[in-house]
């Protein structure tokens, strides 16, 4: 039944995708390249309500999907991989508080909900780098999943040094900051799909 549950995390893969793409559609003279993904759903944005509902959807997908690629790790995955899929949930249960915290509006003063929004960030963001790379330590040390294991390590390495960027796009106010964080929530989104396909495909 876990395995099945699994196909959740490509679900998830898609909202996340879709309310991006609908976002920006729906708010004229919104930039990908240049704003951050988090605009759309910040105190003020134009379709706040409708993106913030996705967003939750996507939430609850990818809650189900790490619960249940955690239970069906127990059943071949090393120990340290397992650890990475549950750090995996805590990262989705703890993102999901982003409804209670939107972020302010861009330009606007600092507010509590926006500080609480950083807060968040701060906290998932070395859990979005852990959660792969756990993962991918645990496998590449056999040889049935050693390629899923270099591509999950590849991933959390990928996501170090494009989140590391991203702060300094952000820091520094340059511009492509929209460009530089969608690469690193994509390989994110990516490493979701892949594993989700993964399992759920996987001879029981």
């Amino acid at each position: 039944m876990a395995q099945k549950l699994t196909i959740f995390g490509a679900i998830a893969v898609f909202f996340y995708v879709f309310h991006v793409v609908l976002g920006g559609w729906l708010w004229e003279g919104y930039r990908h390249l240049h704003q951050p993904i988090s605009d759309l759903t910040a105190q003020g944005a134009p379709d706040r309500g409708l993106l913030t509902g996705i967003t939750v959807l996507y939430g609850l997908c990818s809650i189900v999907f790490a619960a249940s690629a955690y239970i069906a790790f127990k059943r071949f995955a090393p120990r340290i991989s397992r650890t990475g899929m549950l750090v995996f949930l805590a990262m989705h249960l703890v993102s999901i508080t982003y409804g209670l915290f939107p972020q302010d509006a861009p330009g606007a003063p600092l507010t509590f909900t926006g500080i609480m929004h950083l807060a968040v960030t701060a906290l998932i963001v070395p859990l979005t780098i852990l959660a792969p790379l756990l993962v991918g330590v645990g496998f590449r040390k056999g040889d049935d999943f050693r390629s899923y294991g270099n591509y999950s390590l590849a991933t959390g390495i990928f996501i170090l040094f494009a989140g590391g960027t991203a702060a300094i796009f952000f820091a520094q106010g340059w511009p492509y900051f929209g460009l530089v964080e969608r690469l690193n929530i994509g390989a994110l989104q990516l490493w979701m799909f892949v594993s989700s396909v993964m399992l759920f495909t996987m001879k029981q």
